[in-house]
């Protein structure tokens, strides 16, 4: 039997910084468990579309990062790589949303209410007046996202599962094989 492999070009494809990628963590992260430096694993939940509504970087693609910081109540987080078809991409991106009880966005933090998160900020060396404006410690750090939890007694814990949104901070650019 005779295979012929179907001709190949390559375009670039250049996905615009400001994009909103959405991902499911791959696994638990639990502040109070986990390491500043340690590696976590998401992957798109939803594909990135072109234009003309084809998917470019299909559901369930891998986006790796690591912890930047951490202590019981607070977890920062940096993206570093996503894996396209056509291989794996540096990105830089910034958390702008998550799916989770109690937290909120406030610019690039996650913040939930509670008088243990205001007070671990404050010592953090920011004020309350300061994260109301959306002023943080952290915030000018490209590409990192940081979380905040606090109230109800409950240690800062993200499932296995829970979405994050990211945004892109410059364009993401990679050829693209059509076969």
């Amino acid at each position: 039997m005779l295979l012929l492999a179907p001709w190949v070009n390559a375009q670039e494809i250049r996905i615009p910084k400001a994009t909103v990628l959405t991902l499911a963590l791959d696994q638990e992260l639990e502040a109070k468990k986990v390491k500043k430096g340690k590696g976590f694993k998401a992957h798109l939940s939803q594909p990135v579309r072109d234009d003309a509504g084809q998917a470019i970087i299909p559901v369930g693609s891998e986006v790796k990062g690591k912890v930047e910081d951490v202590d019981e109540r607070h977890l920062t987080l940096k993206f570093k790589e996503i894996k396209t078809p056509s291989g794996k991409k540096s990105i830089e991106a910034r958390l702008v949303g998550i799916d989770a009880e109690n937290v909120k966005v406030d610019d690039n933090e996650l913040e939930s209410p509670g008088k243990s998160g205001v007070k671990k900020v404050g010592s953090a060396g920011t004020t309350v007046a300061g994260i109301a404006k959306g002023g943080v410690a952290g915030a000018a750090v490209k590409g990192v996202g940081r979380i905040l939890f606090g109230g109800g007694g409950k240690d800062l814990k993200l499932k296995k599962g829970t979405q994050l949104r990211i945004e892109l901070r410059k364009d993401l650019k990679f050829k693209l094989k059509d076969g």
